[in-house]
């Protein structure tokens, strides 16, 4: 064992002079820095906040007036003027509801213009209670109780609003909840505008936290805009409070109360007062945030100390790269060096080295030996534990052998309830196994290779017959536990060399592969033929999804066990059974997702899937079925029949005017709504957008008319609104599997046969 003593010429002592006086000569420049600058970094915080606020101020103010001269154009604008006198003047069906499309155009246009940070324009007709916006008309009780529902601006807050003296007013910010493409919450800052003899009212909802945002760049969130009789119409930090807020009266733009800093901007124009308020302690926390920069500052003066150490490193540089390639090489050189480290290192690598060199020499004189033990071991890799003596000279005779392999299936959720643990199962089995094979056949062995599969070798041709009886004992032994674990065993070819072992091996794993939906132990003795895939015919996927579709859960339970009954009368594998199942699952998952049932339902489903891998049987599969399709059939019924009234009048129109040229806009029209809103709430409300509905309806229309009436399929495409005959073919195989009259034949057939039975 080598002592390294305290040396002056080493490199750690060397080191630790050269950058001690580095590291000193910065910290000291870092301290001398901080003691200037810290004199004076408290009056340039306060003239930092008061200049923020300044320009917030001015924005605000400019940003208010704009929005205000926008709302008394529109206010004023003949378009709305005139569709106010209808409303006021005319009977209900007298109105030319289509005049506020000039009117939700212009309105559009400003919302849309994203330097405005406007939400959304309401025009309020108060006599008859009636609203136009972007998204379109409707009541105004809905609108604001709906569509922008927010307390206290009800429809009431509105009506009472025609009451008010002003002209002009910003209201208080409060959260909205605003129902668009989507449902979100928003905090918006009204203001209305309104003129004496009029009977309509201009709101503007200003997006609040945009222009906080936009306007207000300081880090600090205590930012409010108050009234004069300090009334707070917006709080950085939530929704405007219906307290009143204190207003400094001290000339000035900030006064230091109770070791607050307030800093206040009053408008001349408006009135408003625009407010931030900075605790003494966020400037003292400001000051602190520079001392850790200047610690950051000073931890890089560490760095660069450790960048200029560079050039004492290059003294060491040499020796380092000689070590490293006499270590690469396995050449032991000697390495020219002043520093007693490296010396000392040099002579312990060429030590090691020439140890290694002569190992090496040795080895290579029993490279031979090496390469046998080597394929041996590789052979015997899963032989452990006591007897391995006699199981590796076992392994290594050249005799004809058998594997068998035990693949241990266990019901994790009854071995639960009886608690019992897999483990101990799986070892009961294994010592089960080897004491039966041992009393059988002579060197034969059995471990575990998995947590639940067992392998035995059995040696000797002449041992087939008894083979066969001491699996049909074990059968018996298993089968008195199949309630907690079903038990395959796959029996090998007979093999000639230890050399094929593996060849076995993987035989039986793919014969154990091959077990059935039995309720008992299997025992599998040669390769079955080659397997075929089970899955719906495209007509039974259509019948599926649709019958899916529409909630119809005893329609697909039946599908699905029909398939289920086919599958087990041609004797298919479980693993067959198993892809099946999991094909079906992820198909009603995707359906139910596109329907957007409940998300509590959709956790429920992919709970379920784990079922799978412990169903053994067919009345497993059965059970698991019942209760998965149930569950996805009812969420979607569920879904499918809550009521609203925009889907239902949809769906309605679609049903007696599917014959004509129907198109979104058209429909959207009719609805009086935008198109893109129109889809998008179809598309959410139904999981199905436009087109397929319309396609839904018209083919199914179709097929009354080819099973009921002698029309040609031509005549039938143009009535129910296809111009082109070859497009209604095309929708009609798509949607059903067959052409319309392939359809019509069947139907026939159906039809004849039920009139014979």
């Amino acid at each position: 064992m080598f002592k390294i003593p305290i040396n002056v010429n080493s490199l750690f002592i060397k080191s630790m002079i050269s950058f001690m006086a580095i590291i000193v000569l910065l910290a000291s420049f870092n301290y001398l820095s901080f003691a200037f600058f810290k004199t004076n970094i408290q009056r340039e915080i306060i003239q930092h906040n008061r200049v923020a606020l300044e320009n917030a101020a001015d924005r605000y103010e400019k940003h208010l007036s704009i929005i205000e001269t926008l709302l008394f154009k529109l206010y004023q604008d003949e378009n709305v003027v005139s569709f106010g006198r209808q409303l006021a003047e005319k009977e209900t069906g007298q109105v030319n509801y289509l005049k506020p499309a000039d009117m939700m155009e212009q309105i559009r246009r400003d919302v849309n213009n994203p330097f405005l940070y406007l939400d959304n324009i309401i025009v309020f007709y108060n006599s008859a209670s009636f609203t136009v916006d972007k998204n379109g008309t409707g009541d105004a009780d809905r609108t604001f109780s709906r569509f922008y529902a927010s307390e206290p601006y009800g429809h009431a807050f509105w009506q009472q609003q025609f009451k008010e003296p002003y002209t002009s007013a910003l209201l208080p910010s409060r959260l909205f909840s605003v129902v668009s493409s989507d449902k979100q919450n928003k905090l918006l800052f009204p203001m209305a505008v309104k003129l004496p003899g009029y009977s309509h009212l201009v709101i503007g909802l200003l997006d609040a936290q945009q222009l906080f945002e936009s306007f207000y760049s300081n880090d600090s969130p205590a930012f409010s805009v108050v009234r004069q009789d300090g009334t707070v119409l917006f709080d950085s930090s939530g929704p405007a409070s219906s307290d009143k807020r204190f207003i400094p009266s001290e000339a000035g733009d900030y006064v230091a109360i109770d070791n607050i800093y307030y800093f206040y901007k009053k408008s001349g124009e408006s009135g408003l007062t625009y407010m931030t308020s900075v605790p003494y302690a966020t400037i003292a926390g400001q000051i602190a945030k520079l001392k850790w920069t200047l610690l950051v500052l000073f931890v890089l003066s560490v760095i660069i100390a450790a960048t200029a150490s560079v050039v004492f490193s290059r003294k060491i540089n040499a020796p380092v790269k000689q070590i490293i390639a006499s270590l690469r090489h396995r050449s032991p050189e000697v390495v020219q060096s002043s520093i007693y480290e490296f010396a000392l290192i040099n002579e312990i690598s060429r030590e090691l080295i020439q140890e290694r060199n002569d190992i090496h020499v040795d080895l290579q004189n029993k490279t031979s030996l090496l390469t046998d033990f080597g394929y041996i071991s590789k052979l015997k890799m899963i032989a452990t534990g006591t007897g391995a003596g006699e199981w590796n000279e076992a392994v290594t005779q050249l005799r004809e052998f058998r594997i068998v392999l035990f693949q241990l299936n266990f019901r994790h959720a009854l071995l639960q309830a009886a608690q019992l643990k897999a483990d101990r199962l799986t070892y009961a089995a294994r010592e089960c196994v080897d004491l039966m094979m041992s009393d059988g056949f002579e060197h034969s062995r059995t471990l575990q290779t998995e947590s639940n599969q067992l392998v035995s070798v059995v040696y000797g041709e002449e041992g087939l017959h008894k083979l066969e009886e001491t699996l049909s004992v074990l059968k018996t032994i298993f089968d008195r536990d199949k309630e907690h674990y079903l038990v395959t065993a796959a029996v090998s070819d007979i093999f000639q060399e230890a050399s094929d072992f593996n060849r076995a091996y993987t035989q039986v794993s793919n014969r154990a592969k091959q077990a059935a939906l039995r309720d008992e132990m299997q025992i599998v003795w040669e390769d079955a033929a080659h397997a075929n895939h089970f899955v719906f015919t495209a007509e039974q996927e259509q019948e599926f999804y649709v019958n899916m579709q529409e909630g119809n859960g005893p329609a697909c339970e039946q599908l699905i066990g029909r398939m289920l009954e086919q599958m087990y009368k041609k004797e298919a594998f479980r693993l067959q059974f198993r892809a099946f199942a999991q094909g079906v699952t992820a198909k009603m998952i995707k359906i139910t997702e596109k329907a957007k049932v409940d998300p509590d339902l959709s956790e429920q489903l992919n709970a379920m899937l784990p079922e799978l891998e412990e169903c053994y049987t067919l009345d497993d599969y059965r059970l698991f079925f019942d209760n998965f399709v149930s569950v996805a059939a009812d969420s979607i019924k569920r879904k499918r029949d809550e009521k609203d009234p925009v889907v239902e009048f949809f769906a309605d129109y679609l049903e007696t005017h599917y014959a004509e040229d129907l198109s979104l806009d058209s429909v959207a029209d009719r609805m009086n709504m935008s198109s893109n809103y129109l889809s998008a709430y179809i598309k959410e409300k139904t999981g199905t957008n436009f087109s397929d509905h319309l396609n839904n309806v018209r083919i199914r229309q179709a097929k009354e008319m080819l099973y009921g009436t002698s029309l040609t399929i031509q005549d039938i495409g143009e009535r129910i609104g296809y111009r082109n005959v070859t497009s209604f073919i095309r929708m009609f195989k798509k949607i059903t599997g067959l052409t319309p009259g392939d359809y019509r034949k069947r139907s026939a057939l159906e039809s004849k046969a039920g009139l014979q039975a």
